[in-house]
């Protein structure tokens, strides 16, 4: 509590922010697995996370920012942020003097925020193989070997990284978790599965069938998921960029089938690779497959979200996506 009050005044001591919303939240997970193959697991899961919202008020326009920091390596993770908190304060303020973004079509540079979370929505839930078998027209589109992305793109899913928030060693039907490529260059390489869908798409076991807890029976889930990093800085990508939009932070949103729309925290107008006036107001919407084969260069700076979740079925706090910044060579942008 004395950790989350200090972080908390920072943001209320700055006098155009109105009100703020925040909360620490942690949980232990003690899991046993006993099988008749003879397994006996026993795994330790904690997981912890401060994280709210701060709105900036002016006159009658307010703005919202979220923060959050956590994972799953203990209480350490949440001390010395003060630095962060008080950018994402600077940023609430800030968007108080941005403009509307022009809604249109442009080319733009996402950063690992919003990279990630189309990552795990738009892609990753279409690598749970119970999501797609019983579709013949998905299982055809998302077969292996199907060229869906550019050849800069590759998509990873690991549960097994350390300190992360999607980490653990075995999944809840007792598979030991590792490392799975989705897709190498562009190309479907892997997917997602349970015991069962492994044994009815002829596909290995990849430790992927987690429970909420021990109410819930086990279903397919995403553990860490991310687009592997390349060599390009992000001032590189802003000078392939040159004249577009620079997105930054998701604010939730949703996929229909091929179809998605995420809302963006704020944004920048890039002129010559050199960002400038602030924007808000920002919605991205697209189709994955198109989506995907438009990503033209991606960064080397990949970044893993600290407070993570999945609404599948269940709810499951400890999904975690991630990215280093990517240049897409086209986004519908919807603004005011």
């Amino acid at each position: 509590m004395e950790l989350l009050r200090q972080y908390n005044n920072i943001a209320l001591a700055n006098p155009k922010v109105a009100t703020t919303q925040s909360g620490y939240w942690d949980l232990t997970r003690d899991k046993y697995f006993v099988s008749t193959e003879g397994a006996r697991l026993r795994e330790e899961l904690v997981t912890v996370r401060i994280a709210g919202e701060i709105v900036a008020k002016e006159g009658s326009l307010t703005q919202r920012v979220r923060f959050g920091f956590g994972g799953s390596d203990g209480l350490a993770r949440l001390r010395g942020r003060e630095a962060e908190m008080a950018d994402r304060v600077k940023i609430c303020v800030d968007l108080l003097g941005a403009e509307s973004v022009k809604g249109g079509e442009y080319r733009v540079v996402l950063d690992q925020s919003l990279a990630g979370v189309f990552t795990h929505e738009a892609f990753g839930h279409f690598s749970e193989a119970d999501l797609i078998e019983d579709s013949p027209t998905m299982r055809e589109k998302m077969r292996i070997g199907a060229k869906l992305g550019s050849n800069v793109l590759s998509i990873t899913d690991d549960p097994t990284r350390p300190d992360q928030v999607g980490f653990y060693r075995y999944d809840d039907e007792g598979v030991a978790a590792r490392p799975g490529a989705l897709m190498k260059d562009g190309a479907l390489t892997g997917r997602l599965h349970s015991r069962r869908t492994a044994a009815e798409f002829g596909e290995p076991v990849t430790g992927h069938c987690v429970a909420q807890d021990y109410r819930y029976a086990p279903i397919i889930r995403m553990g860490c998921i991310f687009i592997e990093p390349r060599d390009q800085t992000k001032a590189a990508l802003l000078e392939q960029l040159g004249d577009g939009l620079y997105l930054c932070n998701h604010m939730g949103g949703q996929t229909s089938g091929e179809n998605f729309t995420f809302g963006a925290q704020f944004g920048f107008e890039v002129k010559n690779g050199t960002p400038g006036r602030m924007l808000r107001d920002i919605n991205i919407s697209g189709n994955l497959y198109a989506t995907l084969k438009n990503i033209s260069a991606v960064g080397n700076d990949l970044t893993l979200r600290e407070v993570g979740g999945c609404g599948k079925g269940q709810t499951n706090f400890r999904s975690c996506n991630g990215a280093p910044h990517v240049l897409v060579e086209s986004l519908i942008v919807g603004g005011r």
